[in-house]
């Protein structure tokens, strides 16, 4: 009997116990659908090594559904509006899936945090939980899961160094130094497009809308006044008319590309790379060695593009875009909840995204086949292709697939080996002087105001993209014209999409 005893004790432990770690070792196998956001150079392949590391470790398989990487803002409203959610859709932002968390659609993670022990572990290593108090939405639940970045700016100026060095111009530090310089290159070199761009002129306006204070371009529209303690629609502000009247002058001038507006990534690519352009604004994480490379098979032996110092706007301020500390994150939909797979898919996602095992698979691949370990850390076998080794023949994104799925959080290591010993530099310098503007906080809205401010969007968006085009190539006149677009601003409802975010700002700041 006493035997009999122990063994149901033991029993009853084991139900008590057991089933939690069940949940993270449950050896039954199990398909996840994903919707992942399928870019040209890295191209999605089902013999991916990453994705029979998944299989092997966590006996997880995926049912991938692509979304092409270039319009994947549009896939992701259409599937998100859809009768057929994948289980887990990557590349979200917290702006674009409120509308969604507020009407039901979306899981709230909050609500089972005790499920996903690595996530709830790495939140407080990087003290973050005021930064996951931000996503929470007026119910106080929070329904994105979140990757972790650096506050560091990495879209920064660039400008042909050799250019201004051979032509004794100095290193502009001003917008206005900056435009001379280029009128005077420009005069130099009558076919170049000094100032070029891509993604329609997005980039080039976040970055110099940063210098006007506000945001602009791929930076969004409403913004918080700090000094005012105000939500504020950029595009009716005088420092947008003041960004407008710089690139109209520079549009003027001559030096700022007409092609910016419409130009494809290869048109933009090929103007870098064959001396016609001076300055512009990209990603720097890469180093420029394959543009100098071209540049200098065209002729130009000391072509060089180099990262510039952020320059200082007409207005005084010396800025680049905010960086939110959490950066791209995934959703799942609300229906997972009823699944019979539904917790070993939270304790698939808590150990890929968040457990140190599943942040060096996706980011450093596997140990010996892409990386080995040394006394100085991790480095990347001889093989592998990066920033700093060119000459390497693989590329482990697009042969193995890593640093693609479930690659949300910045492995500080892993992304400063990337990147070439000067970007290294110039971006540290760059953070500790931090450059980059203050973001606002999280304004959280409730679902009928976020349809509202969606219905507002829609008459308001497509005649600020016009507008500003217009304003920027002189069609519309910056000192005749100012009032009528604030006029047609206010009748597509600009004052009532303030309203709604100092009502909700208010309201916020009461709870």
């Amino acid at each position: 009997m006493k035997f009999i005893k122990i063994i149901l004790l033991l029993s009853a432990i084991m139900l008590l116990f057991g089933c939690n770690n069940m949940e993270f070792t449950d050896s039954t196998p199990v398909t996840f659908s994903v919707l992942l956001n399928d870019a040209e150079d890295t191209p999605f392949q089902e013999n991916w090594a990453i994705l029979q590391k998944y299989n092997e470790l966590q006996n997880v398989t995926f049912d991938i559904r692509l979304g092409d990487n270039k319009t994947y803002g549009e896939i992701l409203q259409q599937t998100l509006e859809s009768d057929d959610i994948p289980d887990i859709v990557l590349k979200c932002w917290p702006e674009q899936i409120e509308n969604y968390a507020a009407a039901g659609i979306l899981l709230p993670f909050s609500d089972y945090e005790a499920q996903m022990p690595y996530f709830m572990a790495y939140i407080k290593e990087h003290n973050l939980q005021s930064e996951l108090d931000k996503l929470r939405l007026k119910n106080g639940k929070y329904y994105i899961l979140p990757g972790f970045q650096r506050e560091i700016q990495v879209q920064q100026w660039i400008y042909r160094k050799d250019a201004f060095t051979e032509n004794n111009l100095p290193m502009p530090t001003t917008y206005n130094e900056l435009f001379n310089s280029l009128l005077k290159l420009k005069e130099i070199y009558p076919d170049s497009t000094p100032i070029t761009a891509t993604w329609g002129g997005a980039h080039l306006l976040a970055m110099m809308g940063a210098g006007y204070g506000i945001p602009a371009g791929w930076a969004g529209k409403n913004y918080y006044n700090f000094t005012d303690d105000q939500w504020q629609y950029a595009p009716a502000t005088e420092n947008y008319r003041e960004l407008y009247r710089f690139l109209n002058r520079c549009y003027e001038a001559g030096i700022l590309d007409p092609a910016i507006f419409t130009q494809s990534e290869s048109e933009f690519t090929k103007k870098l790379e064959n001396g016609s352009a001076f300055v512009t604004v990209t990603w720097i994480t890469s180093g420029f060695m394959t543009w100098n490379e071209k540049l200098k098979e065209n002729n130009l032996p000391n072509g060089e593009w180099t990262a510039l110092p952020v320059p200082v706007s007409t207005i005084g301020i010396k800025a680049l875009p905010a960086v939110d500390q959490f950066r791209k994150g995934l959703v799942v939909p609300s229906r997972v909840i009823n699944e019979p797979y539904f917790k070993k898919l939270l304790a698939f996602l808590d150990w890929a995204v968040y457990s140190e095992e599943g942040m060096t698979l996706t980011t450093w691949g596997e140990e010996g086949i892409t990386y080995k370990k040394t006394a100085m850390g991790k480095e990347f076998l001889a093989n592998v292709k990066t920033p700093k080794n060119p000459s390497g023949t693989v590329n482990i994104s697009k042969e193995y697939g890593y640093n693609l799925l479930f690659n949300l959080n910045e492995d500080a290591a892993f992304e400063d080996y990337k990147k070439p010993v000067e970007i290294v530099e110039f971006l540290t310098v760059s953070q500790n002087a931090h450059e980059t503007a203050k973001i606002s906080p999280r304004l959280k809205i409730n679902s009928q105001e976020s349809e509202a401010i969606r219905i507002l969007n829609e008459q308001l968006d497509p005649y600020v993209t016009e507008a500003s085009q217009r304003f920027i190539t002189g069609e519309l006149s910056i000192e005749l014209d100012w009032d009528h677009y604030l006029s047609q601003l206010t009748q597509r409802g600009y004052h009532s999409l303030e309203t709604i975010w100092n009502s909700a700002w208010q309201n916020q700041k009461l709870d």
